[in-house]
C-alpha cells in the first residue's frame, strides 16, 4: 500500500469517519449529498485507497452508482455498469452516474455506531466503456447460468445410491 493511503487509512482509524469524510475534509473537492442516511458522507477522492480489513475498519473497492441522492455499490465496475445502463432505459431516474468507487465502514465512538463513506474515483462516462462492463458481467452472469445448467443435468442423471 502507497505511503499516502496508508496515511489515509491511519487517520481514519485515529479520527473516525464521520470527521475524515465530513464536510471539512481535506479530501472532499465538493460533497455529494445524501438523503437516505445510509452513507455519513460522499466525498470525491481521485486516488482510491486499496481494499483493507482489520478489526476497527473495512474498505472494499468497487463501483457506484449515483441515483439522484442515493447510491448504489458494487463490488465491481461489471454489476455496476450493468445497473446503471439498464437504469438509464428506464423512467425512475435521470441520473444513473457511474463511479470507480471505495466504501469506507468503521465503528464511531463518538456516536456509537457504524458509519460508513463512499469515496467517488473516476467517474465512468464513455458509453463504449459502459457497454464493455456491462457486456462482461452478461457473459459471466451467462456462464455461471450454463454452468449450473450443466451441473443440474449432470446430477439428475447421476445414478442414485
Amino acid at each position: 500500500m502507497p505511503p499516502s493511503t496508508t496515511s489515509s487509512v491511519l487517520e481514519v482509524i485515529e479520527t473516525s469517519i464521520c470527521r475524515q469524510y465530513g464536510e471539512h475534509s481535506p479530501h472532499t473537492a465538493y460533497p455529494h449529498t445524501t438523503t437516505d442516511g445510509e452513507y455519513t458522507a460522499v466525498v470525491d477522492q481521485p486516488a482510491l485507497p486499496g481494499a483493507v480489513e482489520t478489526a476497527a475498519f473495512r474498505i472494499c473497492r468497487g463501483a457506484a452508482v449515483d441515483l439522484s441522492d442515493r447510491w448504489a455499490f458494487f463490488d465491481d465496475l461489471a454489476p455496476a455498469a450493468a445497473f446503471a445502463r439498464a437504469g438509464r432505459t428506464s423512467n425512475l431516474m435521470s441520473s444513473w452516474d457511474l463511479f470507480e468507487a471505495a466504501e469506507v465502514r468503521a465503528f464511531c465512538a463518538r456516536h456509537h455506531r457504524e458509519e460508513a463513506a463512499l469515496l467517488l474515483g473516476r467517474q465512468v462516462y464513455e458509453p463504449s466503456e459502459i457497454h464493455a462492463h456491462a457486456a462482461r458481467f452478461a457473459a459471466a452472469t451467462s456462464a455461471r447460468t450454463h454452468a449450473a445448467a450443466w451441473l443440474g443435468t449432470l446430477l439428475r442423471s447421476a445414478p442414485a445410491r
